[in-house]
C-alpha cells in the first residue's frame, strides 16, 4: 500500500486537491438533490402523507444550501491556491478570509453578474455568521422552520448558476494547472 504524502499548505498541489474534494462533494449534493425532487413529485402523485413530503422538502432545501457552500469553498480554495503560489507570503499576515469575489478578481478573472451575485450571497452570509455566531434567541420551532423556509427560498440554485459556478471552477482550475506546469517548466 502506498504511503500517503501529505502536501504542504503553500503548494498549489494542496489547494487544488483540496478544491477538487470540494466540487465533488457539491456535485454529489446536486445529483442527490435532483433526486430528492424527482422523487417528491412521484410521491405527491402517489398522494403520500404531508409530512414525508414536507421532510423532502427540508431535505432539497438543506443540500441546496450545502451544494453553495461546497462550490463556493472550492472556489475559493483554487483562489488562494493561485494567490500563494504566485506570491508565497500573500497570506502570511493577512487571512483571506470569506472575500470570495476579491480573492477570485485578484487571480485575473472577471466575473459575470450570476456568479458575481452568488457569491456575494454567499460573502454575506458567511460575514452574518462570523458577526453572530451564538445567536442566543429563544425561538419556537414553527417559527424556525418558517425562516428556515424563508431562507431556503431565498436559495434556489438554478441551472444557469450552477453552469455559471462550474465555468468559473473551471477558469479557475485551469488557471491553477497551468501556473503548476509553467513553473515545473521553468525548475527544469
Amino acid at each position: 500500500m502506498a504511503d500517503i504524502v501529505e502536501l504542504p499548505t503553500s503548494s498549489i498541489e494542496f489547494w487544488l486537491e483540496q478544491a477538487k474534494e470540494l466540487k465533488s462533494a457539491a456535485d454529489f449534493c446536486w445529483t442527490l438533490d435532483k433526486t430528492v425532487q424527482y422523487e417528491s413529485v412521484e410521491a405527491k402523485l402517489q398522494g403520500l402523507a404531508t409530512s414525508l413530503l414536507e421532510a423532502s422538502e427540508d431535505v432539497d432545501a438543506e443540500l441546496k444550501w450545502l451544494y453553495g457552500n461546497l462550490m463556493a469553498f472550492a472556489i475559493q480554495y483554487l483562489a488562494i491556491g493561485i494567490l500563494i503560489h504566485k506570491n508565497s507570503q500573500r497570506f502570511l499576515h493577512e487571512y483571506p478570509g470569506n472575500r470570495i469575489i476579491k480573492l477570485v478578481e485578484e487571480c485575473g478573472i472577471v466575473l459575470n453578474s450570476i456568479q458575481k451575485a452568488f457569491l456575494k450571497q454567499v460573502e454575506n452570509t458567511f460575514q452574518w455568521g462570523e458577526k453572530f455566531p451564538q445567536w442566543n434567541v429563544s425561538i419556537s420551532r414553527d417559527q424556525l422552520d418558517g425562516f428556515q423556509a424563508k431562507h431556503s427560498a431565498g436559495r434556489v440554485i438554478t441551472q444557469e448558476e450552477k453552469k455559471a459556478l462550474d465555468e468559473l471552477f473551471t477558469s479557475l482550475r485551469n488557471l491553477a494547472v497551468d501556473s503548476l506546469t509553467t513553473s515545473k517548466t521553468k525548475q527544469t
